[in-house]
Protein backbone atom coordinates (compact mmCIF):
# COMPACT_ATOMS: atom_id res chain seq x y z
CA UNK A 1 0.00 0.00 0.00
CA UNK A 2 1.38 3.14 -1.17
CA UNK A 3 1.82 6.61 1.05
CA UNK A 4 -0.58 8.38 -1.37
CA UNK A 5 -1.84 10.74 1.83
CA UNK A 6 1.05 11.85 3.64
CA UNK A 7 1.56 15.07 5.92
CA UNK A 8 2.89 17.52 3.30
CA UNK A 9 4.82 19.40 6.55
CA UNK A 10 7.22 17.00 7.41
CA UNK A 11 9.25 19.41 9.64
CA UNK A 12 8.37 21.84 12.40
CA UNK A 13 10.29 24.39 10.35
CA UNK A 14 8.24 23.86 7.21
CA UNK A 15 4.95 24.10 9.88
CA UNK A 16 6.33 27.58 10.79
CA UNK A 17 6.77 28.67 7.32
CA UNK A 18 3.43 27.76 6.61
CA UNK A 19 1.55 29.16 9.43
CA UNK A 20 3.28 32.19 8.70
CA UNK A 21 2.66 32.48 5.54
CA UNK A 22 -1.01 31.44 6.06
CA UNK A 23 -1.37 34.79 7.38
CA UNK A 24 0.68 37.31 6.33
CA UNK A 25 0.29 36.30 2.56
CA UNK A 26 -3.21 37.18 2.67
CA UNK A 27 -2.58 40.65 4.90
CA UNK A 28 -0.25 41.66 2.62
CA UNK A 29 -2.48 40.82 -0.67
CA UNK A 30 -5.49 42.95 1.20
CA UNK A 31 -3.15 46.06 1.78
CA UNK A 32 -1.93 45.83 -1.50
CA UNK A 33 -5.46 46.20 -2.99
CA UNK A 34 -6.48 48.44 -0.64
CA UNK A 35 -3.73 51.20 -1.74
CA UNK A 36 -4.45 50.31 -5.63
CA UNK A 37 -7.95 51.14 -5.31
CA UNK A 38 -7.20 54.07 -3.25
CA UNK A 39 -4.66 55.60 -5.80
CA UNK A 40 -7.48 55.64 -8.52
CA UNK A 41 -8.15 59.11 -10.11
CA UNK A 42 -10.65 61.30 -7.78
CA UNK A 43 -12.73 63.56 -8.69
CA UNK A 44 -13.32 67.03 -6.80
CA UNK A 45 -10.50 65.76 -4.21
CA UNK A 46 -10.50 69.57 -3.67
CA UNK A 47 -13.88 69.37 -2.16
CA UNK A 48 -14.94 68.94 1.34
CA UNK A 49 -16.84 66.02 3.00
CA UNK A 50 -20.44 68.81 2.95
CA UNK A 51 -19.67 69.72 -0.36
CA UNK A 52 -19.88 66.04 -1.89
CA UNK A 53 -22.73 65.11 0.40
CA UNK A 54 -25.11 67.80 -0.46
CA UNK A 55 -26.49 67.44 -3.69
CA UNK A 56 -27.38 63.40 -2.07
CA UNK A 57 -28.60 64.84 1.41
CA UNK A 58 -29.88 67.72 0.20
CA UNK A 59 -34.15 67.51 0.28
CA UNK A 60 -35.61 70.29 -1.81
CA UNK A 61 -39.94 70.74 -1.26
CA UNK A 62 -41.70 72.48 -4.14
CA UNK A 63 -45.39 73.24 -4.46
CA UNK A 64 -46.43 71.10 -7.36
CA UNK A 65 -49.26 73.77 -8.12
CA UNK A 66 -48.24 76.56 -9.66
CA UNK A 67 -48.54 80.10 -8.71
CA UNK A 68 -52.31 81.38 -9.12
CA UNK A 69 -52.56 84.17 -11.59
CA UNK A 70 -54.42 87.48 -10.21
CA UNK A 71 -57.90 87.71 -11.10
CA UNK A 72 -57.72 91.95 -10.52
CA UNK A 73 -56.35 92.62 -14.07
CA UNK A 74 -52.98 92.67 -15.61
Amino acid sequence: MSNEHGNLIKSPKQLITVVFASFFVPLIVILLLMVYVNNGKRVDSGKSADEIIKPVGQLNIQDANPPAESKTGG
